[in-house]
């Protein structure tokens, strides 16, 4: 449970690009845009140590090789993804247009999916450089491209509830009376990272009057016996997340608790 999970291989990105490209056309789109976020470390395993104003770009079209338009002082990072061998790597330096280098791989007057989270400045660059062009975001253009897991995704998907429940598991056994809410969510952060999260995103612990904020900010609240306490946790693990919410009591509850 605390293991780490094999890595994803080339192969493994590029059949996701292709399915993508596929899943693309058949829904009547030219191709898609995939900017920095979660989508392109799906796709390619590369996300940049920093999202700038400097254009990062996946284009993927039917027929086409995959190619990561990338800034040049990037390109050695991005060479190293590990879908990187599944793509060609088409680099600009500062001072050139990154926009005409897209639209160099783009048809003047096709439909494209586009990344949610890309900026508006992108966005805008490739609509000046290709007035023809028009776009779609990726949840209303292919909704289902991510939300289909194939089996080694499920099986990351279990592993990382899994270590969520055996955190809880753990979590039950340290003491809640008389300790702040501050205490039990790092003793929460510290069993996630045990059982092999690599990222934890939040360690809500709501106790007494706190539990009926479901995005209560963890405080010094010090709990008390009969508090019932919400605790809300998850994280990352090997690159799939967890999301666990369980409400507990301190001391016996009373019947109307049950």
């Amino acid at each position: 449970m605390t293991g780490t999970a094999a890595p994803f291989a080339a192969d493994d990105y590029r059949a996701r690009m292709e399915r993508a490209a596929r899943s693309a056309a058949e829904a009547g789109f030219a191709g898609l845009l995939v900017a920095p976020g979660p989508d392109m470390v799906w796709l390619t395993g590369y996300s940049p140590t920093a999202v700038t104003e400097r254009l990062t770009l996946l284009v993927l079209a039917p027929g086409q090789d995959p190619v990561l338009v990338v800034p040049t002082l990037e390109a050695p990072d991005a060479a190293k993804a590990a879908g990187a061998s599944a793509l060609t790597l088409r680099d600009w330096t500062d001072g050139k247009d990154p926009y005409a280098a897209t639209a160099a791989l783009l048809g003047a007057n096709g439909r494209f999916g586009i990344s949610d989270n890309a900026w508006a400045m992108h966005l805008l660059g490739l609509q000046k450089a290709l007035p023809g062009t028009s776009y779609a975001s990726l949840t209303e253009a292919l909704p289902m491209l991510r939300a289909v897991k194939d089996t080694a995704e499920l099986e990351l998907l279990a592993a990382a509830g899994a270590a969520a429940d055996a955190t809880f598991e753990e979590i039950r056994k340290v003491p809640f009376g008389g300790r702040r809410e501050s205490e039990v969510a790092a003793d929460l952060a510290d069993l996630l990272r045990r059982f092999g999260h690599s990222q934890v995103d939040f360690t809500i612990v709501a106790s007494g009057p706190n539990g009926a904020n479901p995005h209560h900010e963890v405080g010094d609240r010090v709990i008390e016996r009969g508090d019932m306490v919400v605790l809300d946790f998850g994280g990352l693990k090997d690159g799939y997340g967890s999301d666990t919410y369980r409400t507990v009591h301190v001391g016996e509850p009373t019947d109307e608790e049950r």
